[in-house]
C-alpha cells in the first residue's frame, strides 16, 4: 500500500497540479459525523482540478466517490478504499430570460441568497434543504410537492471518461427522489435552472415560512444526521404515503440501537447521539424496514446515500 499511495499521489500531482490527502478521516465530511478512513482524499476547487481527478482515478483503477457538503451520505466505519473527491467547484450567474447558471458545488443556501439579490422566484421551497446544488440534482431534491427537476433546462455533464456533454432537462429523467444520474456514470459540472421576476419582499416571505415549517419537526442544524433518511413510498395508484406516518405507526421513536437513535420529534431522522457508527444506524434502518414492511407490506428505500469502504 505505502508504495502504491506514494506513486498514486505523484501521478495526481502531475496530472491535476496538486496531490491529494492520505488517510482522512470521513467523519469529519459528513453531517452524520460518521465515518472511517478514505485512502486518499482531495478537494477539487476548480472544474480542471475535478476533471483531471475524475480521469486519472479512472485510468489508475483507483475507485472514487463524489461527494458535495456530505449532508445525505452515510460513510463507512471502515473507511473508504479509493479517492474522495469534495466538489468544492462554486459560482452562480444570471443569464437571459432569467435563468440561473449554478456550479455543481454551489450550496442550496447559496443559490437562495443569489435568487434574493437578484430578485429572482420560483426556487424558495429549497429552503433549508442542505447540501449543494449538483448533490440536489443528483437527488433530485425537494419539498412540499415540489423539487429542483421541474426547474433544470440544462445541464453539463462530465462522465468518467473526462468527456464532457451539454444535455436539455429532460435527459436526466427526473423522478421523485430520483434523477438518470444514479444510473449512469456522470457527474454535473453546472446546471441551468429556470426562475420567474419576483419581489425580494415576497422571496423573503416565502422562504421565512419555509424555514418555519421545517424548524418545527426537523432536527436542529447541530445535530448529527442525513435529512429524510427514507423516500416516501409511492403505491401502486401513484399516491404517496410519508414515510414518517409509517414509522410512527410501528412505533419508531422508540428505538435506538447504540447512539444512532431515531429523532423524537420526526420518525423520519436518524440522529447519531454521539458515538453512533455505521454499523448502528445501518441496524436501526433495517429494523425499521422490516416493521414497516410486516405491517404494511411496503418496503421503504433510503434517500440516504450509504457508501461501503469497497465500491
Amino acid at each position: 500500500m505505502p508504495g502504491k499511495a506514494v506513486n498514486f499521489q505523484n501521478d495526481f500531482r502531475l496530472a491535476v497540479g496538486k496531490p491529494p490527502e492520505l488517510c482522512v478521516r470521513l467523519s469529519g465530511y459528513s453531517h452524520f459525523r460518521i465515518g472511517g478512513v478514505a485512502d486518499y482524499f482531495f478537494s477539487a476547487g476548480s472544474v480542471p482540478e475535478l476533471e483531471r481527478a475524475v480521469v486519472l482515478a479512472r485510468q489508475c483503477s483507483v475507485p472514487y466517490f463524489i461527494i458535495g457538503g456530505g449532508y445525505n451520505v452515510l460513510f463507512d466505519d471502515e473507511g473508504f478504499r479509493g479517492l474522495i473527491i469534495k466538489n468544492e467547484v462554486k459560482g452562480i450567474e444570471r443569464k437571459r430570460d432569467n435563468e440561473i447558471e449554478a456550479h455543481s458545488g454551489a450550496t442550496i443556501r447559496e443559490l437562495l441568497d443569489f435568487c434574493c439579490r437578484e430578485n429572482l422566484g420560483g426556487l424558495e421551497y429549497m429552503a433549508g434543504i442542505p447540501g449543494t446544488v449538483g448533490g440536489a440534482v443528483y437527488g433530485n431534491a425537494g419539498a412540499f410537492d415540489k423539487d429542483i427537476g421541474g426547474r433544470v433546462t440544462e445541464a453539463l455533464l462530465l462522465d468518467e471518461k473526462g468527456k464532457k456533454e451539454r444535455v436539455g432537462g429532460d435527459y436526466l429523467g427526473f423522478g421523485y427522489r430520483s434523477s438518470r444520474l444514479q444510473r449512469i456514470h456522470s457527474f454535473v459540472l453546472k446546471v441551468t435552472l429556470r426562475a420567474e421576476e419576483k419581489s425580494l419582499s415576497r422571496i423573503q416571505a416565502a422562504v421565512d415560512e419555509i424555514l418555519e415549517q421545517r424548524k418545527k419537526k426537523h432536527p436542529p442544524w447541530h445535530v448529527a444526521c442525513a435529512g429524510s433518511f427514507f423516500r416516501n413510498p409511492v403505491l401502486p395508484d401513484g399516491k404517496k404515503v410519508p414515510a414518517a406516518l409509517l414509522l410512527d405507526r410501528v412505533g419508531a421513536r422508540a428505538l435506538r440501537v447504540g447512539d444512532a437513535a431515531v429523532y423524537e420529534g420526526h420518525a423520519n431522522f436518524i440522529i447519531n447521539k454521539g458515538r453512533a457508527a455505521s454499523r448502528d444506524v445501518r441496524l436501526l434502518a433495517s429494523e425499521l424496514k422490516k416493521r414497516v414492511k410486516e405491517e404494511f407490506g411496503i418496503t421503504l428505500r433510503e434517500e440516504v446515500i450509504l457508501v461501503p469502504k469497497e465500491p
